[in-house]
């Protein structure tokens, strides 16, 4: 797994993030099952992608994303009271 703008570092060959995303999303729309492509990755950021899993078997039901400060401040409070930490 790459993240987005992995290599894209410097000292890495200009365009290779580019050719890797194709590379993989050609991959996965051939059917292919690759974690997690680059076209769900830039869609979806990994706090949201384990906020949509929360409530599977896998994940934990306290799991939120928070936008703002006054959202960060009321949900802290709440997941705090929801198990100790």
């Amino acid at each position: 797994r790459i993240n987005p703008g992995q290599l894209s570092a410097p000292g890495v060959v200009a365009g290779a993030q580019k050719r890797f995303d194709d590379g993989m999303d050609f991959i996965a729309m051939k059917g292919k099952k690759i974690w997690s492509s680059p076209m769900v990755q830039t869609r979806m950021g990994a706090k949201d992608a384990l906020v949509q899993i929360k409530d599977m078997a896998c994940g934990l039901p306290d799991t939120f994303a928070y936008y703002d400060p006054a959202a960060l401040e009321e949900g802290i409070k709440k997941s705090c009271a929801f198990s100790p930490r």
